[in-house]
C-alpha cells in the first residue's frame, strides 16, 4: 500500500512539476512579449530614477507575496523554483527597459545606442557579471545606473535566493518535516 501510496505521490510531483513548468515558460514569454511591444518613454522625459524606484518596489512586493505561498504551498521546493524563475527574468527586464528609455533619451549614454534586444543583452552580462566590453556605459547618470543593478544582483542573487530557501524550508516543516518524494537526499540549495 505505501508503495502504491510513493508512485502516486512521485506521479503527482510530476504532474505538478509539469504545469509549474508550462507556467513558467507560459510567464517569462509574455513579461518578454510584453518587454517587446510596449513603447518606451519619449525621448527627453529623463533619466526615469522614480519609474525604476516603483518598478523594483513592485518586484519587492511580488517577492513578499511570493515567500507566504511557498510556505504554504504542498510542495514549497517546486514553487520556490518556480518563483525564481520567473522573479530573475522580471528583475533583468525592469533594468533592461530602463537601460533601453536611458539610451534613447540620451544616446550618448552607452557606447553605442541601444535597442531591445541589446539592452537585453547588456543588461544580462551585467548580471551574470561577464562584461563583454562591447557596450559600456560612458555618462555618470549610466555608470551609477549600472553600478546600482550591480549592487541590486547582489541582493537578488544573495538575499532573494535566501529568502526563497527558507520560505521553502519553513514550508517542509510546516508539513510535518517531510520533504518532497525524490528530495529526501538532496540539500535544499
Amino acid at each position: 500500500m505505501s508503495q502504491a501510496r510513493a508512485a502516486a505521490s512521485r506521479r503527482d510531483i510530476w504532474v505538478r512539476g509539469l504545469f509549474m513548468l508550462g507556467r513558467m515558460v507560459l510567464t517569462v514569454s509574455a513579461l518578454c512579449v510584453t518587454y517587446f511591444l510596449i513603447p518606451t518613454r519619449r525621448p527627453g522625459d529623463g533619466l526615469g530614477v522614480p519609474w525604476l524606484i516603483l518598478q523594483l518596489c513592485v518586484f519587492a512586493a511580488v517577492v513578499g507575496v511570493q515567500v507566504p505561498a511557498i510556505v504554504r504551498a504542498r510542495y514549497p521546493i517546486l514553487r520556490a523554483i518556480e518563483s525564481l524563475a520567473v522573479l530573475v527574468p522580471v528583475y533583468l527586464l525592469i533594468f533592461a527597459r530602463v537601460y533601453l528609455a536611458n539610451s534613447q533619451n540620451d544616446p550618448t549614454g552607452f557606447s553605442r545606442s541601444l535597442d531591445h534586444v541589446t539592452a537585453l543583452y547588456f543588461t544580462v552580462t551585467v548580471f551574470a557579471t561577464v562584461g563583454f566590453g562591447d557596450i559600456v556605459a560612458q555618462t555618470d547618470s549610466m555608470r551609477l545606473l549600472v553600478t546600482a543593478q550591480m549592487l541590486g544582483n547582489l541582493v537578488v542573487l544573495g538575499l532573494g535566493i535566501r529568502l526563497l530557501t527558507s520560505a521553502a524550508r519553513r514550508g517542509i516543516a510546516r508539513r510535518g518535516g517531510q520533504p518532497d518524494v525524490g528530495e529526501r537526499d538532496r540539500p535544499l540549495v
